[in-house]
């Protein structure tokens, strides 16, 4: 791919006065990717599961569009009873109708069957602790006009060793592990930009496992700044927790996860 890249540039030098040339990039075999997180709130003794299995395919350099992967089943399996979730798709490749309520001390297992190989993951529902307090504060990092400290306040779950996702909207995320401050509060400032009194922001926290905080960070250092986090696929696609038992060859990118969550937010003054 590099030398393709080297090559391309280098027909741009010499032919930038001369009519365009098209240049055809290699494009490899399209692979499934299944990103599967789904939430657990206890909502005031009203418990929820929200979230989504989202299929779409790897692209080809260079093509913005990221596809949808068409024409799948997907169901979720209780482990414990046996029964199975068959999910409806609300969008092309994305199912997000007919989710079991999630309990802890569970496996579930994922299923896909998709161009007739059958994709699978089992997880169990990981516990968060939730958000103590938001607040607007006064600093910035770079630019005063354009940046708002919010500070974000919680407490680690006590006697184990944890991992934190955070979700600050607008594609932005943060992995945090409990190493320097375990079974105590942390307080830190996350900065947005251009932001306006008014605006209503949300932040949530989920509780992950080791697995799933390595494949977050690592999806996120290849998505880049503005790649849309680690439920997009990235420059580099990212190989999860997912396995094809038909074809393991085959392999498919994402991951499925299953995270108890927090959500607070805060209006900008």
């Amino acid at each position: 791919m590099k030398n393709s890249l080297f090559v391309l540039i280098a027909l741009w030098i010499t032919t930038s006065c001369e009519d365009a040339i098209n240049v055809d990039l290699p494009s490899p075999e399209a692979r499934l990717v299944i990103d599967a997180l789904l939430g657990f709130n206890e909502n005031n003794g009203n418990p929820i599961t929200v979230g989504q299995v989202k299929l779409t395919l790897t692209a080809p350099f260079l093509q913005e569009e990221i596809p949808p992967a068409e024409n799948a089943s997907v169901s979720i399996i209780d482990d414990q009873t046996g029964q199975i979730f068959e999910l409806q798709e609300n969008e092309p490749g994305v199912f997000s109708l007919g989710l079991p309520d999630i309990e802890f001390n569970k496996d579930y297992t994922l299923m896909v069957n998709y161009n007739n190989e059958v994709y699978t993951a089992t997880q169990h529902l990981m516990s968060s602790s939730l958000i103590d307090n938001l607040e607007q504060g006064d600093d910035f990092l770079f630019d005063e006009d354009e940046e708002t400290e919010v500070k974000v306040s919680f407490t680690d779950i006590l006697g184990e060793p944890n991992h934190y996702l955070f979700s600050f909207g607008f594609g932005n995320f943060l992995v945090i592990e409990d190493e320097f401050f375990e079974d105590s509060q942390l307080t830190f400032s996350y900065f947005y930009e251009n932001v306006d009194p008014g605006d209503l922001l949300t932040v949530t926290l989920f509780g992950i496992d080791k697995e799933f905080a390595d494949y977050v960070s690592l999806a996120l250092v290849q998505s880049g700044e503005d790649g849309g986090g680690p439920f997009a696929t990235p420059p580099a696609s990212v190989r999860g927790n997912i396995i094809n038992t038909t074809n393991p060859k085959n392999f498919p990118f994402g991951y499925f996860a299953l995270s108890e969550y927090d959500t607070k937010t805060i209006t900008i003054e």
